[in-house]
């Protein structure tokens, strides 16, 4: 399927969508948040997509956030809202589809971008990249990516990103656990392929339950964690996919994963 305003690729288990606008710095405009909905699920859908990386096109952005261009026009109250519900529910889908989703990050990684890149299961950083929420600046508020920014990084942190509309570099961002790992700039694309071929590698069913957890685990009071993680473990051990990856570690060759 072709896109307007993405890039997209699926070769040796690892599907790619690139943020395509790099002229506006990959903004996040209507008909892109739509396309990234579609193409998510579609990546979702597809079997033979183990694992999926999300990069901005361009030099300078992974994503600056919301198009600000014709930002106050969205019509009645109600389809205003309805603009307003797909950066959710990729947010919230991003959070619960089975198939890991890598962000690959370089330069400006705001507002909205900011959100998008965190919302992934793993955030992998260049060293010029640069985290920020600077909508307070504007007399706007990233509410609906605060949802996933104070989970990552806590109220004090994620809340000073907030008020203060400051940007934080990579090293910080990554302290804070905005991102999972920092590299130089000329090696981000090779590491960022590196962890999306060896997660590709992996059992599927593992990285969907494993996912599952970590996402269901921030509501749980510790008892209730405990049980619930009980119930999961034995979802794995009953695993068609732990059965073939024992028996391929005592036959000492690869595991052949069929993601039941």
């Amino acid at each position: 399927m072709s896109y307007e305003t993405l890039l997209t690729s699926r070769q040796d288990g690892v599907a790619r969508i690139t943020l395509n606008r790099p002229d506006v710095r990959n903004a996040l405009s209507r008909t892109m948040v739509a396309e990234l909905e579609a193409a998510l699920g579609a990546s979702e859908a597809d079997p033979a997509a183990r694992v999926i990386v999300l990069s901005g096109a361009g030099d300078k952005a992974f994503c600056a956030g919301a198009d600000l261009k014709g930002a106050g026009d969205r019509g009645s109250t109600l389809e205003a809202r309805e603009s307003f519900s797909a950066l959710p529910r990729i947010l919230e889908r991003l959070a619960r589809m089975r198939t890991p989703v890598i962000a690959q990050v370089h330069g400006w990684a705001l507002a909205g971008g900011c959100g998008l890149a965190v919302g992934c299961d793993l955030v992998v950083a260049s060293d010029d990249a640069r985290f920020g929420l600077p909508e307070i600046t504007v007399g706007l508020l990233p509410l609906i990516v605060m949802a996933p920014i104070l989970r990552a990084v806590g109220r004090k942190r994620g809340m000073l990103m907030v008020l203060s509309g400051e940007p934080v570099t990579a090293q910080e961002a990554f302290e804070m656990g905005l991102a999972s790992l920092v590299v130089p700039r000329a090696e981000l694309a090779a590491r960022t392929d590196a962890l999306a071929a060896r997660l590709a590698g992996l059992s599927p069913t593992a990285l969907a339950l494993a996912k599952e957890a970590a996402f269901s685990l921030q509501d749980m009071d510790y008892a209730g964690s405990l049980r619930y993680l009980r119930e999961l473990t034995t979802l794995v051990f009953l695993s068609d996919d732990a059965r073939e990856g024992i028996a391929a570690f005592f036959e000492k060759r690869p595991p052949r994963w069929t993601g039941r």
